[in-house]
């Protein structure tokens, strides 16, 4: 977990520029956790109330839980604890900014106004990383920020904790693709196509490989991540599926507008069984239900009745007020739209298989782009589309032969990884629109297949 300290004299403005820093990197689609070390008995419960009483009584932790937030208090009765203890019951997140704490050994931003009456603390902790003041012309042996520009001081710390590249870094050792499949059986023992291929490139070296269910594909990816980490090396991720639905879509199920809540109702009710039997065209019912009516999934197979999911498109968008299709599908028409779950092209089906995947890597700290920032994550998760690079895959394949869904994910990682090794990346992963980025998703590459063919 990434960790950065504001710290300061009381009356600097450590709480203000707190405040005001959480807000502006939660803008930036970061999420933010916060610890304040206080210097009295902390205590948010009240006298005579049940839960009072049940710590009076000797609980060691009591939750208070409601329809919108809980709160967990744990008598410790010993030793104050650590930072380190405080930060290891705390769920993950991109950053934990902690106000206070200033002994601790993490890297730190000094609030300093001359009116506190307190010299710096800065010149004896060599972990104090800047100083954010309103102190015209101060001079000291780090850089100093004006404790007015948020978004200055906000930029600072992200660099400082890895979340934000500098421009032209955006490399990664490993580039990992995959093809992925909704299949209901596990698909032939003898390699094919329209299964799941995942090529894994490393060093300007590719291995592509077979898998015959999504579990054991999930599994494969998992052991990839894990070498890789253990041998500090950054991987880049894709996926050929959907992330995101038409904006609208995420409110209407969820309640919110982030997309990340729509891949947690998924991952909550997506059965995928280890022959890769699963409850997709349910799901897709169910979902069709909460938004009204028959649509905007559509496509299921003859012998399936669902009340709430037609065989056929038969969907009124306009009525539904959803569109048919992402942005980045009317760059790239050939895409074909997130609610088609039934015959050629149902990549709707292969989203409602591969999200809960995706829901399961953000958890472990995977960043999901261009949802979250990549910069500086070990692990960053996107969304392909292989058949950018059909000249290149048609070629190889009238002199070669092989599966078309082999060469499509190796001449794509290949052209990914040497494109990252030249710097040429950024121009990939600052392409999308800010309102794709919210909500919708965008593929990497989207309308420069250009540059990726000529890294191929």
């Amino acid at each position: 977990m990434r960790v950065f300290g504001i710290i300061g004299w009381k009356n600097a403005g450590k709480t203000s520029l707190m405040e005001r820093l959480v807000a502006h990197i939660v803008g930036l689609g970061f999420s933010v956790s916060t610890v304040k070390h206080v210097h009295h008995d902390v205590d948010v419960d009240q006298p005579g109330k049940d839960s009072f009483r049940h710590r009076q009584a000797g609980a060691t932790e009591v939750v208070l839980a409601g329809a919108r937030r809980f709160a967990l208090m744990r008598e410790h009765r010993g030793e104050e604890p650590d930072l380190t203890a405080v930060l290891a019951r705390m769920a993950p997140v991109h950053l934990v900014l902690v106000e206070g704490y200033k002994r601790d050994a993490h890297r730190k931003i000094e609030v300093f106004r001359a009116g506190t009456g307190h010299d710096l603390i800065q010149p004896a902790d060599p972990l104090v990383r800047a100083v954010a003041s309103d102190v015209a012309g101060l001079q000291c042996g780090v850089p100093v920020l004006d404790l007015n520009d948020t978004a200055a001081v906000a930029e600072f710390i992200l660099r400082e904790v890895g979340l934000r590249a500098v421009a032209g870094a955006e490399r990664f050792d490993t580039v990992v693709v995959v093809d992925w499949s909704a299949s209901s059986a596990p698909s032939p023992a003898r390699p094919s196509a329209d299964a799941i291929w995942v090529a894994v490139v490393r060093g300007g070296d590719a291995v592509s490989s077979y898998h015959r269910t999504r579990a054991l594909a999930e599994r494969h990816l998992q052991r990839v991540l894990a070498d890789e980490a253990a041998a500090g090396r950054r991987v880049l991720v894709g996926f050929d599926f959907p992330m995101g639905y038409p904006a609208g879509f995420a409110a209407r199920l969820t309640g919110s507008a982030r997309v990340q809540q729509v891949w947690a109702w998924l991952a909550a009710r997506i059965v995928d069984g280890p022959d890769n039997a699963n409850n997709r065209f349910a799901v897709a019912a169910e979902m069709n239900r909460a938004l009204g009516g028959l649509g905007p999934f559509w496509g299921c197979p003859a012998g399936i009745a669902l009340p709430g999911l037609g065989p056929t498109k038969a969907v009124d968008y306009a009525a539904l007020g959803l569109a048919e299709r992402r942005t980045v599908e009317r760059v790239i028409p050939r895409a074909q739209p997130v609610w088609k779950l039934y015959t050629t092209g149902s990549v709707g089906s292969q989203s409602l298989m591969g999200l809960p995947v995706v829901h399961r890597l953000a958890q472990a700290g995977a960043a999901v782009w261009p949802f979250d920032d990549p910069g500086g994550a070990s692990v960053v998760v996107a969304e392909v589309y292989p058949s950018l690079l059909d000249g290149a895959v048609r070629r190889e394949m009238a002199q070669a032969g092989g599966i078309k869904d082999e060469v499509q994910v190796r001449l794509l990682a290949l052209a990914l990884w040497r494109l990252g090794q030249a710097g040429g990346l950024d121009a990939l992963l600052d392409a999308p629109p800010v309102d794709a980025r919210r909500e919708e998703g965008w593929i990497l590459g989207a309308g420069q297949a250009a540059l990726l063919e000529g890294a191929g």
